[in-house]
Parts: structure tokens; sequence; C-alpha cells
């Protein structure tokens, strides 16, 4: 799922999972680290990156059924 949204934005998974970490009301900080250059430039590029609601929604939907 995470690969699909990614994919449709240009991002990759790991940038999808941290935008929908800084959209989810319930958490107040997202800690991430970074090993390399090209990781720091993904990490700044999920804090700008958007996803719609229907994205939140299905991201939602598959933590729901996962727990």
């Amino acid at each position: 799922m995470l690969q699909d949204i990614g994919k449709q934005h240009d991002r990759s998974p790991g940038e999808v999972a941290i935008a929908w970490t800084l959209n989810n009301p319930a958490v107040t900080a997202a800690i991430v680290g970074a090993r390399n250059p090209k990781q720091v430039e993904g990490i700044i590029a999920a804090g700008e990156f958007r996803l719609n609601q229907q994205e939140l929604d299905q991201i939602g939907a598959i933590l729901c059924e996962n727990p």
C-alpha cells in the first residue's frame, strides 16, 4: 500500500509513512533517523509531503485490519 501511494507521487514508502505519521492527530512527533544524505533529503521531503484524505483513509484501514 505505501509503495503504491508512493509511486503515484514519486515518493518512497518511508516518505509516505512519515507523512502519514505527521498527519496523525494521535502522534505528537515523528522520530526519524538517517544514515546518509539521501535519507536526510527524503525525510525533509516527507515533512513537506501531504497525503490526500483518500490515501490517509486507505492507510488507516490497513492499520485497523493489521493492528
